[in-house]
């Protein structure tokens, strides 16, 4: 509500509107980082709505509303167990990568099986191996999705033509 009341307060301190009314020549106003104030509502709309303790992004914000911003900051370089603590790392990942970044080194292309391997070209990262989920009769269209009985996986589906 605040913000919405600054915002015309700004409108009101413009030179056309308090002056020049017959003008056509208008003041831009100044920025007022809506990109920000959005950023920030969806973060609490996503929270309310969802009324869950899933670890998400605003975990960030309300930690660091509480005074926890230290833990944060820190990251796994200097704690063990951060990556594997949802309240200091709601981005998920159990494993701290070049003492920088948890990753979940089981799906994250970027990180398949150990920190730092780069799944190939249209190869994706399944239970920590690189695979590619047009023939892989494991992994037929994405990960885990097996085909059944004598099924091979053709353009990620099975028994195709």
């Amino acid at each position: 509500m605040n913000l919405i009341i600054f915002s015309l307060n700004n409108c009101m301190r413009c030179s056309y509107h308090s002056r020049n009314h017959h003008h056509h020549h208008h003041v831009k106003p100044r920025n007022t980082h809506w990109w920000l104030i959005l950023f920030l509502l969806s973060c609490t709309i996503d929270h309310l709505v969802s009324g869950s303790n899933i670890p998400t992004h605003s975990n960030f914000f309300r930690a660091v509303s509480r005074g926890r911003q230290r833990a944060l900051v820190l990251g796994c370089e200097s704690d063990p167990n951060f990556c594997s603590n949802p309240e200091k790392n709601p981005w998920g990942g159990s494993v701290c990568c070049f003492a920088k970044f948890c990753k979940n080194v089981m799906s994250d292309g970027n990180h398949c099986g150990v920190c730092g391997h780069v799944c190939g070209y249209q190869l994706v990262c399944c239970d920590g191996e690189c695979v590619d989920v047009r023939n892989d009769n494991r992994h037929c269209g994405g990960c885990f999705e097996e085909c059944s009985g004598q099924g091979r996986c053709s353009y990620a589906m099975c028994d195709y033509g």
